[in-house]
Parts: structure tokens; sequence; C-alpha cells
């Protein structure tokens, strides 16, 4: 899946204490060992807020620190659930 980063949103805050709770409550899934990037061995991971490319809808993603910070395009592993970002639609619900 081809993801791109929205640098500019560490000041955005969640109920449910930080973005990457957010992802282990709403994605499904277990917090993985390595960043999902492709090729990525990291494992300072944090929840990032994400786009799918050619999407609008906001998502929460696992990456480590430094793609994180990253501009353009990112490839991620299929195996990877996004989480909806959308507060009103998940921890404000």
């Amino acid at each position: 899946m081809k993801i791109r980063n929205i640098n500019g949103t560490s000041d955005n805050q969640c109920k449910c204490g930080t973005w990457l709770k957010h992802w282990e409550k709403y994605s499904g899934q277990v917090l993985p060992s390595y960043c999902p990037v492709r090729d990525c061995l990291s494992t300072d991971l944090v929840g990032a807020h994400v786009q799918k490319v050619n999407g609008d809808e906001w998502y929460i993603a696992i990456l480590c620190r430094g793609h994180n910070q990253s501009k353009g395009e990112l490839e991620i592993g299929d195996y990877h659930d996004l989480a909806l970002a959308s507060q009103a639609e998940t921890c404000n619900k």
C-alpha cells in the first residue's frame, strides 16, 4: 500500500493518550516489531498521520520516527492496517 505522511500534525491530541495507542485500539492489530515501510528495520515506532496516495481520508499508521518526518510516498506492507484518525468516528464516539 502506498501512503504519504501528513507533516505538521504533532500537536494533534487524542483521548487514547497517544496516536500509537489509538492505532492499536482501532486497527485491530498487534504493534509490529519493526517499521512497516519496505526495507526498514527501525524499531522506534510512533503513530503517524498519513493518507493513502490518491486519497483524502486521514489515517494513523505505525512508522518509525525517521519515516514519520519524511515527505513523498512511502510503501508499507499490505499486511499493515491503517486506523481512522477521525476522533469523531473513533475515540470521541
